[in-house]
C-alpha cells in the first residue's frame, strides 16, 4: 500500500506534558461519541486523548517538537501540518462537525 502526500493541511497543536511532547489533531476525533481527540507521540504513537490532555503542560516549543514533525510529515504518515498554539474555536467546530459526520456513516453502514 502507498501513502499519498496530504493536499490539505492538517491542524496540530504540539503539547509539552510531563516531559513529553505530544501532538495533538484538534479536528480529528478518535471516537464515534467525540470524548476525545487524536493524538500521536513518539513513544504509544497514534492513540487518543481527551480534552482536557490537549489543555494540560503547556505549548512545545519549536525546537522540542522539530523531530515529532518531522515523523508526522515523512513517510508513512505524510501529513502536512499547520502547526498552531492552542485549539482554536474553528478547530472546536470542525471536531464537532467531524463526530457528526462519523454518526451518519455508522448509521448507514
Amino acid at each position: 500500500m502507498t501513502f499519498e502526500q496530504d493536499t490539505e493541511e492538517t491542524p496540530v497543536v504540539f503539547r509539552f506534558v510531563q516531559g513529553e511532547v505530544t501532538a495533538v489533531f484538534p479536528c480529528e476525533p478518535a471516537d464515534l461519541d467525540g470524548r476525545s481527540m487524536a493524538c500521536y507521540a513518539h513513544v504509544g504513537q497514534h492513540s487518543g486523548c481527551s480534552h482536557e490532555f490537549a489543555r494540560k503542560g503547556r505549548p512545545a516549543k519549536p525546537a522540542e517538537y522539530a523531530d515529532l514533525k518531522a515523523e508526522l510529515e515523512d513517510w508513512p504518515y505524510r501529513y502536512r501540518l499547520k502547526v498552531y498554539n492552542r485549539v482554536q474555536p474553528a478547530h472546536r467546530e470542525a471536531f464537532r462537525e467531524e463526530v457528526r459526520r462519523l454518526h451518519r456513516i455508522s448509521r448507514a453502514s
